[in-house]
């Protein structure tokens, strides 16, 4: 999107998808908390935890925060999933619901917009 929105005075962005950003800093840490966890060492079958950041988003909500975070001026306009055709069948609604490992390991998980000016001060170099 950085490129993109650099490159090109407007973009389509679909808006009628919802879910969350992840931050693969913030998955990474969570699973070393977990294995770190007292509780971890005492699992006796697989489980299965779900995990994304908090909040909710569209791709378009994504694109322009993205472009607000880093300054960029390019005009974002919402297109609908049917308008983008891609050969994988992607989800409207696709949220995670993450209280079994908020509440089995005492995990906070960070908010998607938070973790996403994290990420574009590491690629960017610019401090927000």
């Amino acid at each position: 999107m950085l490129r993109l929105g650099r490159e090109r005075e407007e973009l389509g962005v679909i808006y009628d998808q919802v879910g969350t950003p992840t931050s693969a800093r913030d998955l990474a840490l969570a699973i070393l908390s977990i294995i770190r966890h007292s509780k971890f060492s005492t699992l006796s079958e697989t489980e299965i935890y779900h995990f994304s950041n908090e909040g909710v988003c569209s791709w378009y909500d994504f694109a322009k925060t993205i472009f607000e975070l880093s300054d960029i001026h390019c005009h974002v306009k919402p297109i609908e999933t049917k308008e983008y055709p891609t050969p994988a069948k992607r989800p409207h609604y696709s949220l995670l619901n993450k209280a079994k490992i908020k509440n089995n390991f005492d995990i906070t998980i960070p908010y998607w917009k938070d973790s996403l000016q994290e990420c574009l001060v590491v690629l960017t170099g610019n401090k927000q």
